[in-house]
């Protein structure tokens, strides 16, 4: 029930991103600036640092491809990004503990080189007419940040549902 739980949770935030976050954008006031939300990816990195790198691997490409049938422009980009995001959010936590700054700096890391390798995996298909300054200023670095925001808001909760989910496996095995 609550890998369920943690997985409703996901799909739900996955909705709401590309769904009612499309009001709150910036750039529909009026600002220069535009943030892009990644709730889910955000959900995906944290399962992966907690659950472990082969449970995000699943999360990444089950969110991944569902963000590249419904919003993509090219089938793969967002499921090979969301997947190796995830993936190396897990391996960094092999190398390190879990405290909340390590956690949050990883995060901040991994979003960057998710809006990078976008940028980049776009910019070789010729379909990102801006160039690096302008996209480096005005989307990946609010939209990382905006992430980062929603972050902290989801972090308590994702955490206490990937300790009930880690729970539950423990008093299988035993």
């Amino acid at each position: 029930m609550a890998r369920f739980l943690l997985t409703l949770g996901v799909v739900v935030l996955f909705v709401l991103e590309g769904t009612v976050m499309q009001v709150l954008s910036p750039d529909l006031w009026g600002l220069s600036w535009m943030t892009v939300p990644r709730f889910a990816l955000v959900c995906c990195i944290f399962i992966s640092m907690y659950l472990g790198r082969r449970e995000g691997l699943y999360y990444g490409l089950a969110f991944g491809f569902l963000q590249d049938v419904l919003f993509g422009q090219v089938i793969g980009i967002y499921t090979m990004s969301m997947m190796v995001a995830s993936y190396f959010a897990g391996l960094i936590v092999l190398l390190f503990q879990r405290g909340i700054g390590m956690v949050f700096v990883t995060s901040f890391l991994i979003l960057f080189g998710h809006e990078w390798l976008l940028y980049s995996l776009y910019r070789l298909f010729s379909v990102a007419p801006y160039d690096v300054q302008w996209i480096l200023t005005r989307q990946i670095l609010p939209t990382v940040l905006l992430n980062l925001v929603f972050g902290l808001i989801v972090y308590i909760p994702i955490k206490n549902g990937c300790n009930k989910v880690l729970a539950k496996k423990e008093m299988h095995v035993e």
